[in-house]
């Protein structure tokens, strides 16, 4: 029985052992390919990193034969030239070039007063440069229906308003009159001796009569002008000037309004629009002559400069500080405000600084009334 049991236990040991010994040939056979698989993967990820690396080395070489092929596509698109045809408005980012009606053939036109060239359609742009009174202008669109003409100026296109150019030629300046001429020869003549000099002066005073003092003598610019040619003079006298200031005020103005200066005579100075910088000076040269011509019997009125709309001049913003700012300069002077009334009122103008032939008669009659 122990015999048979011993037999039986050998059998089991040695089905044991021959059991673990292929169950460790199972695994280390698995272990083996497992090795053979993960080497191949290895080599095939090696080859893979040579294979992206031979790419990127190679891409520079193409990007540079790509940057080296550029200049010469853009040598042949240099020498394509566009056709343009003559007088072709600019692409420009600020204002809708097509907008620009061009004309055909193009306009000689002449400019009234002068007026600054620029490079847009309002006085926003640049400036290229300017045109005095009475320049021909070749006019080829206007900007819009209504808007700025578009002109060839020095070799190149550009703009200027089109309340400044007029299809007929402006009429030339009168010229002096005969006494004028000879005020400015004896500006001109040389001083001469005392006794000489007095002599001559006898003799004027005998050839000569003064002229009557005026009852209302206008002083102004361009806006004066106008008014005494919408009133016909009024039954006034005016000394006025287009395009004149404090300057022409102080030098010649005043001489001509000292010859019908008198007892009686009521001066209305209607300046500033053209120069409102030049506020204080007008204040004190205007106060020292009223009180000169106070001393003869004259009362002196200073008008308010009157409204503007948009123009290349002057600004509604600069015409409300003059007119704030002279009143309280003044002395002996009496200040007639007509721009409150237009204000408030209404008015028309013809090109943002000038007025209508009616606008021009209820300012003169707003004048007068307050004399």
């Amino acid at each position: 029985m122990k015999k048979a049991l011993s037999v039986v236990l050998l059998i089991g040991l040695t089905a044991f052992t021959v059991f673990a010994a292929g169950v460790f040939c199972v695994q280390e056979k698995k272990a083996s390919q497992e090795q053979t698989l993960s080497q191949e993967q290895e080599e095939e990820q090696e080859k893979a990193d040579d294979t992206k690396t031979t790419v990127k080395e190679s891409e520079p070489d193409k990007k540079q034969e790509q940057v080296k092929e550029q200049p010469k596509e853009q040598e042949k698109a240099d020498d394509i030239q566009t056709p343009v045809k003559e007088n072709e408005p600019e692409e420009s980012a600020d204002f809708d070039a097509t907008l620009i009606n061009m004309f055909d053939p193009a306009k000689d036109m002449y400019v009234r007063s002068d007026v600054n060239v620029r490079k847009g359609p309002s006085t926003k742009y640049d400036l290229v440069g300017h045109l005095s009174p009475g320049a021909l202008v070749k006019v080829i669109g206007q900007y819009g229906e209504k808007g700025w003409y578009y002109i060839e100026y020095e070799q190149q296109n550009a703009f200027v308003s089109n309340n400044f150019l007029q299809i007929d030629k402006p009429a030339e300046e009168a010229a002096p009159s005969q006494e004028e001429t000879k005020q400015q020869t004896a500006a001109a003549a040389p001083v001469e001796a005392p006794k000489q000099a007095a002599q001559t002066e006898v003799k004027q005073a005998a050839q000569e009569t003064l002229p009557e003092p005026a009852s209302v003598l206008f002083i102004g610019d361009s806006r004066c002008v106008q008014m005494r040619a919408a009133v016909s003079d009024g039954g006034c006298s005016w000394i006025c000037q287009n395009s004149k200031g404090y300057e022409w005020l102080e030098s010649t103005a005043l001489a001509q309004a000292d010859r019908i200066i008198g007892n009686g005579t009521k001066v209305v100075i209607c300046l500033g629009v053209n120069d409102t910088g030049n506020v204080n000076r007008y204040a004190s040269l205007v106060n020292q002559k009223a009180a000169e011509w106070a001393g003869r019997g004259a009362k002196t009125y200073y008008v308010s400069v009157n409204p503007v709309t948009e123009n290349i001049y002057r600004t509604e913003e600069e015409v409300q500080y003059f007119n704030a700012t002279l009143p309280g300069l003044l002395s002996g002077v009496t200040w007639i405000d007509t721009h409150t009334y237009l204000i408030e009122h209404g008015f028309q103008m013809k090109d943002g600084l000038h007025y209508t032939d009616p606008s021009s008669v209820t300012i003169f009659n707003l004048i007068i009334s307050s004399l």
